[in-house]
This record gives C-alpha cells, structure tokens and sequence, in this order.
C-alpha cells in the first residue's frame, strides 16, 4: 500500500515539476499563455510535496497510520527541508506568476523550482556529488521544456498555418541543441547513479533507466518525423499536416506519461545500489 501511493505521489511530484517549469519556459520562449496550467502545476507540486513528506515519515514510523506521527518527523525534515522549501517557494512565485500584472516572478519561480531538484533525490546520496546536483536541475529543465510540447505546440483551431508553423520551427531551433544536451546529461547521470555500465543492465535500477531512455529514444524520432515531415505538411498548407500533428502529439504524450512512471519507479521502488 505504501509503496504504491508513493509511487503515486513521486508521479504527481515529477508532474507537478515539469509542468510548472515546463509551461513557464513555453510561456518564456514560444510567448503563449499558460498561466492556468502553470498555477495548477505549481498547485499539484505543493500537495505533492507534502504528501511524499507524510508518507516517508509513515514509512519510518512503520505504517499509514503514523504519517502525522510528529515524533519521527524530525528523522524526514532534515534531509528534505532544502529541497521543500525550494519546491514550496517556487511554486508560491510561479503560482503568483499567472496573475497578469505579476508575470515577471515566473522567472524566479522556474529558477527556483530548478535548483530545488538538484537540492534533492539521489544525487545527493552520492559520495562525491560534485556537479551531479548541477547537471540533474538542467537535465530536468530541458526535460520539462520536452514534456510541455505537445500542448505548446497543439494545433488549435483558431491558429493559422503561418503562426503554427512559425512555433514548431522556433520549438525546433532550441530542441535540436537542448534535447542532445539532455540525453548527454540523462546518460552521465544513469552511469553515476548506477555505478558502472553493469549495474545498468544488472539491476532493477538499472534497467529502468534503460527503459527511460528506450521511451525518450522513440519520443525523439516522433520529433525528428515532425520536423522532417509533418512541419512540412503544414508549412504547404496541407489538411493533413495538422491531423498528423495531433496524432504524433498524442503518440508523445503516452510515451512521456510512461516514462514519468519509469523514473517514479525507480526512485520508489528501487534505488542505486539496491
């Protein structure tokens, strides 16, 4: 029971992170808004926080029924108050961000969320961390730039051909150098974690990362086959351009939904080293 709920909570958490960081770099790059989605993403994030918290210290005290045991509290907030207060701070400013005269603090609120990944998680059980804690907050706010796209980049009705095409190309000119950055990082980190090319193959941590990156590799051709073809589709104003952007948008985001419970699972149910 506890260990699927925290798989749950961990999902909802990653959820939370990206999306907020995700649509607030949407709104940054592509000018679109997205303040609805990004103040339910920064909301999402928060009840996440707090539940994983209850639940590890229910996990210590040895059931569900002593999550709000204050007594064993302590043993959870010391390792975990850096990246909480990070993660709470960034969604109040990023929440705050989606109101019309206080869009600026969407800045600060990303950046904040940022660091605050790289505050926690399993780099930092790593006996030499060094820049781990560094490259894992860019991993993730490439990642979330990735995991965003299939609604930034949606055809709706009312956006012409012109304007749709001008947003997959500049979508385009930042993920042909950011998602090669992100998979660089994304294999750095997998080896530093595991340990060894070994343990990627030998261990349930392991290979789950390599399911990760399997799930990644085929959400990177769709997008090599929207740029290549579909954009072109839609550049000559075919009708059929904006039917197979949707149907590769949704082929998206059921690989980057598997995805997420890849890493919600190894960060749950397993670990480095276990």
């Amino acid at each position: 029971m506890l260990g699927a709920l925290a798989l749950l909570v961990k999902f909802g958490l990653y959820t939370g992170v990206l999306g907020a960081v995700g649509f607030a770099i949407q709104r940054l790059v592509l000018g679109a808004e997205f303040g609805r989605l990004i103040a339910a993403s920064a909301l999402l994030l928060v009840i996440c926080v707090a539940a994983r918290l209850l639940l590890l210290n229910a996990e210590l005290a040895g059931g569900l029924e002593h999550a709000f045991d204050v007594s064993m509290f302590g043993w959870i907030w010391s390792p975990n108050k850096a990246q909480t207060f990070a993660f709470l701070a960034g969604s109040a400013a990023i929440w705050i961000s989606s109101l019309p005269r206080l869009r600026i603090l969407v800045i600060p609120g990303a950046v904040t969320l940022i660091a605050g990944v790289g505050l926690g998680g399993h780099t930092q059980g790593l006996d030499s961390r060094g820049l781990s804690p560094l490259i894992a907050s860019l991993h993730v706010a490439i990642a979330a730039f990735w995991i965003t796209a299939p609604r930034a980049l949606w055809p709706r009705r009312e956006i012409g051909d012109v304007e749709l095409s001008a947003t997959l190309s500049r979508f385009s000119s930042i993920a042909v150098w950011a998602i090669p950055i992100l998979f660089a990082g994304g294999v750095w980190l997998s080896l530093k974690l595991a340990g060894s090319v070994d343990a990627l193959a030998t261990t349930d941590y392991g290979r789950l990362l390599i399911l990760k990156f399997a799930l990644a590799s085929l959400a990177l051709s769709v997008g090599a086959l929207n740029k290549i073809w579909v954009s072109k589709k839609i550049e000559t104003g075919s009708l059929s351009g904006r039917v197979w952007l949707r149907r590769m948008l949704i082929l998206d985001i059921f690989l980057f939904v598997a995805i997420l419970v890849a890493i919600a699972a190894a960060t749950t149910l397993t670990g480095p080293g276990s």
